[in-house]
């Protein structure tokens, strides 16, 4: 009997800590991730690890994320590590965060090179990930049935802002220079099939290699063209060079679009050359898509500039995402809340996210012009900030 007594206590005691510990798990929702804080890509995502420092303090400001089978509000836990913006180093973080962080839900990487190899844990390990600034269409083209990303696909960068030009019908002829990159190259498919969508004709299709010095040859065939709109599908240096001398030998066309060029670098590195612009951007002060006050409070906690980091507030739908999931799913089992998010319409401070198939998202940036030096997004009606002068007007 003393035996038996002896065992029964042993087994109430390991239930006990097994409980315990299961209630520990519970007192938090951890979210891992990587980003290229530091490497090739930080100058764009260098303060990644910041902003969801303060997204996070934001959400659990209000309490956390509610979920329903607990009854109660839980805070908020983003466990991350610097990628160093190479694909291996995140592969082996992303494992780490799974079995040894423990971590209930995965957002994968800012960039695609570093999104297209972590991506491969969340499949061998059946483990849901999130993806924000990922639009490559190689990504979601392996069949992956773990991976939802929250952009749309990367021909579909400009849609906005060839809708906008739709509209205002001033914009017949459109030349096209590509910077040889991965990013640069998938955003080129759509510019040429909005043009014909829209009526525009190209006449001027040319990609360039990324460490292209002088652009002579290229900007004196593009000016015998005479277009209406010179589209740059590029990241910041490539365009700072290409618009200098674009500059310098004459090339002022009516309309100048760069793809990156909401960045504060282009802007620094261009000067009066900058003004008229226009560019791509997620989100800027004025905007009140989504919950917008838990991003403003996330800036304010920050310091952040959100038009120079608009790659790293890509990230923001990607939570947005997650928590709406786990609303909704009412638990914290990650393969409901997945199965939720995937058939859900999640407004987020960039618009409506819907998952359309194959793990691609639904949403696009916003076109913007710089005026008087700032980024004013100029399209669509409910997300404008101010309106679109064409042609553009250089300092």
């Amino acid at each position: 009997m003393r035996l038996g007594r002896i065992l029964l206590a042993a087994a109430a005691a390991l239930a006990f800590v097994a409980a315990g510990g299961n209630a520990r798990a519970q007192d938090v929702i951890k979210i891992g991730a990587t980003a290229p804080i530091t490497g090739g890509l930080s100058s764009i995502y260098s303060i990644q690890g910041k902003l969801w420092e303060a997204w996070e303090k934001a959400i659990n400001e209000k309490g956390g994320i509610y979920v329903k089978s607990l009854h109660k509000k839980l805070p908020v836990k983003i466990v991350y590590y610097d990628d160093q913006s190479d694909p291996k180093v995140s592969v082996k973080f992303y494992e780490r965060l799974i079995t040894e962080d423990k971590v209930n839900f995965l957002m994968g990487p800012p960039g695609s090179p570093i999104a297209f190899a972590a991506s491969t844990v969340a499949e061998r390990y059946k483990f849901p990930m999130i993806l924000g600034a990922v639009s490559d269409p190689a990504i979601f083209s392996r069949g992956f049935k773990y991976i939802q990303g929250v952009l749309g696909p990367g021909e579909d960068w400009s849609h906005y802002f060839f809708e906008m030009l739709a509209k205002q019908k001033k914009v017949k002829t459109v030349a096209l220079l590509v910077e040889d990159s991965l990013y640069s190259r998938g955003i080129a498919p759509g510019v040429r099939k909005f043009a014909k969508q829209y009526g525009m004709k190209v006449v001027f299709d040319e990609t360039v290699p990324s460490d292209n010095q002088d652009f002579t040859a290229v900007i004196t065939q593009i000016k015998q063209k005479n277009p209406d709109l010179v589209y740059v599908s590029t990241f910041p240096p490539f365009y700072i060079r290409f618009a200098k001398q674009a500059d310098e030998l004459g090339l002022n066309p009516p309309a100048l679009h760069c793809t990156t060029c909401s960045a504060v670098s282009v802007r620094n590195g261009l000067g009066p050359v900058a003004e008229g612009i226009t560019g791509e951007v997620f989100w800027v002060p004025g905007m009140k898509l989504g919950d917008y006050r838990t991003l403003e409070r996330a800036l304010q906690i920050s310091g952040l500039d959100p038009v120079q980091w608009t790659f790293a507030l890509i990230s923001i739908p990607a939570l947005e995402v997650i928590q709406a999931g786990i609303e909704k799913a009412g638990s914290l089992d990650r393969n409901a809340v997945f199965a939720a998010i995937q058939k859900s319409e999640i407004p987020t401070v960039m618009g409506p996210f819907k998952a359309t198939g194959n793990g691609v998202g639904s949403l696009n940036p916003f076109p913007m012009q710089v005026q008087n030096g700032k980024a004013v997004v100029i399209w669509p009606p409910n997300a404008k900030t101010g309106e679109y002068v064409y042609p553009r007007k250089k300092k």
